[in-house]
């Protein structure tokens, strides 16, 4: 029902920028159309993502559906969210079930390393916090590059790494952009109905800017 009544909304407010009711100069209701599809896009991400299971392939598809608004492309939220989750559920997927794999095994390799004493736990928690922190980077670039390029999850994997080491600039923004959103919605929770779907549509920007940057020097993935 929530659903229905954001799209609801949205048609409404489609129609009063049409028919030019109450129009000023049109600034008013492009802003808050826009805001009605950063909402839904949130919503839909977050109900696709309660099975837990489904967290990656819920993520990729809002991925894809930024980037086609970054490429100006009008197409139905509802229905193109659903076309690109079905499109990527595999392959994102699967690497949802290898990147939580890897969470766990960086987690429990540092509990392990706490527990030692002297250099050898400096040198394990050293080692960990670098292999963690270039976890954080690769997983920066890992949704923008999946719905992106048309390629292996292996490769997705590789060109993430690249992209986070070799543009360090967009991982670093994109880091602060992702930062911030989990502090604002963890302090205040209501947020998260829609700044997700704002730090999405940011973070692909920035890692779009990237993609150009690195094909204009004729550097392909």
């Amino acid at each position: 029902m929530l659903l229905y009544g954001v799209r609801k909304l949205r048609y409404i407010i489609q129609r009063m920028r049409k028919m030019n009711l109450f129009r000023i100069d049109g600034t008013f209701y492009r802003i808050l159309e826009k805001s009605i599809n950063f909402l839904l896009l949130n919503l839909l991400w977050f109900l696709m993502c309660l099975p837990i299971i489904t967290i990656f392939p819920a993520t990729a598809a809002m991925f894809g559906v930024v980037r086609q608004w970054t490429q100006k492309k009008e197409t139905g939220i509802f229905r193109n969210y659903f076309v690109l989750l079905k499109e990527n559920f595999l392959q994102s997927f699967i690497l949802g079930i290898i990147w939580f794999g890897l969470a766990y095994l960086f987690y429990f390799n540092i509990s392990i390393s706490l527990q030692m004493s002297g250099t050898l736990k400096f040198l394990a928690v050293s080692i960990l916090v670098c292999l963690c922190l270039l976890f954080i980077m690769t997983s920066i670039f890992l949704f923008p590059i999946m719905v992106h390029y048309k390629m292996g999850w292996t490769s997705i994997l590789k060109n993430s790494l690249l992209f986070s080491v070799t543009q360090l600039r967009s991982t670093f923004l994109c880091g602060i952009i992702l930062f911030i959103t989990i502090v604002i919605t963890y302090i205040i929770p209501m947020t998260s109905i829609i700044f997700w779907s704002i730090a999405v549509y940011n973070i692909y920007r920035l890692c779009d800017k990237s993609f150009i940057k690195i094909e204009s020097m004729g550097q392909s993935v």
